[in-house]
């Protein structure tokens, strides 16, 4: 042995406490984890506070305990992150709310699931569609539907689980309900799957629910001719369309599994060139108003911007009346008894409807 190394490596004896606490060690980290876990459990809301309606044999106490302690443990988050990576990895999985697909593709379970009542929530979605036809109709306005289809329905070769049979002939059904009640409904699954053919891009995101901004762009020039035929006298407007550079987006389906590669988004900035605009504040009429779901609605996390693509294809400024997180029902909802609509009578409602939402029931609003 070297000088050196007779320097850096000390006979046991010489350090008699070091093996001591490195004996210890463990134990006290134990000790640690098992202090902060009764820190935890003590503090937690579910323990301290009794809320009416929470039993303890039927288990909603114990429930409401669980939820405050997950929230106190600070190592929870990274935890449920690692899990997700290693069953993503090892297994495929996605937590509840997601399905893992095949390259790279996600899907929302809410594609996949049915019920009994499926059939009859259906069809009294085309009853409720035709009344708000005819309530629009008091204004004179004319309604026409933009029918999202599901992302497995596009996209079903990347399914790792195929969608339950009872779903197959959903998205046409429909459309052809829709067409017997007199309401144009433009067939979006039939176009979207023609550009698809044309292998330009993708047209729903692959870690998200929503369309891309092409998919989006497809949908509102494969609206137009229907909306112009009905109201051949939009007032006009100029738009410019500008290609952002391109950045990463994270999907909300990542947020079931984490792994899989953010996609990347080229927005389309939609602006309009000539002199007018304003909207409600300003002297000109809005013609046509757009009602529907996060697909429409503006917010942070919208880089598809479909009104912006309607306004262009259609030539004329559309009133953006969606909104996000509701489904498609409450909007409209919404819209029939608002200001926008007594301000602004449109010539045409497109109302925006994503498959997956169609056998979803809603309650009557109080």
């Amino acid at each position: 042995m070297t000088e050196v190394a007779q320097d850096t490596v000390k006979r046991k004896d010489e350090h008699p406490a070091a093996p001591r606490l490195l004996r210890w060690l463990p134990a006290a980290f134990l000790l640690g984890v098992v202090g902060l876990g009764a820190v935890a459990t003590l503090g937690s809301p579910g323990f301290r506070e009794r809320v009416a309606g929470q039993d303890v044999l039927t288990g909603t106490w114990q429930l409401a305990w669980e939820k405050g302690l997950d929230a106190k443990v600070p190592w929870r988050d990274p935890s449920v992150n690692l899990w997700g990576r290693l069953n993503y990895r090892l297994f495929g999985e996605a937590r509840e709310g997601a399905l893992v697909g095949k390259e790279g593709w996600l899907f929302t379970s809410e594609e996949y699931q049915t019920a009994e009542g499926d059939e009859a929530e259906i069809a009294a979605k085309v009853k409720y569609i035709s009344e708000v036809q005819e309530e629009l109709a008091k204004d004179g306005a004319k309604l026409v539907v933009a029918l999202i289809p599901a992302k497995t329905r596009l996209y079903a070769e990347f399914l790792s689980v195929p969608v339950p049979r009872q779903q197959a002939d959903t998205y046409a059904s429909f459309r052809v309900a829709l067409t017997q009640a007199g309401i144009a409904a433009p067939d979006l699954l039939a176009s979207l799957q023609g550009e698809k053919q044309e292998d330009a891009g993708d047209l729903f995101f692959r870690t998200d629910t929503h369309w891309t901004p092409y998919g989006a762009a497809i949908a509102a020039r494969t609206l137009a001719p229907a909306i112009t035929e009905l109201a051949p006298d939009l007032p006009p407007a100029e738009y410019a369309m500008q290609i952002k550079p391109a950045t990463e987006r994270t999907g909300d389906l990542l947020r079931y599994v984490p792994g899989p590669a953010p996609d990347q988004v080229r927005e389309l900035d939609y602006t309009r060139t000539d002199e007018g605009g304003g909207g409600l504040l300003g002297e000109e009429t809005l013609a046509v108003t757009l009602v529907g779901t996060s697909y429409s609605a503006e917010g942070k996390d919208n880089v598809w911007h479909f009104a912006g693509a309607l306004s262009q294809a259609l030539g004329t400024e559309v009133l953006n009346a969606a909104q996000e997180g509701k489904g498609p029902i409450v909007p409209m909802r919404d819209y029939l008894k608002s200001e926008d609509r007594q301000n602004n009578p449109p010539q045409v409602v497109i109302w925006e409807i994503p498959e997956r939402f169609l056998r979803v029931a809603y309650k009557e609003s109080p």
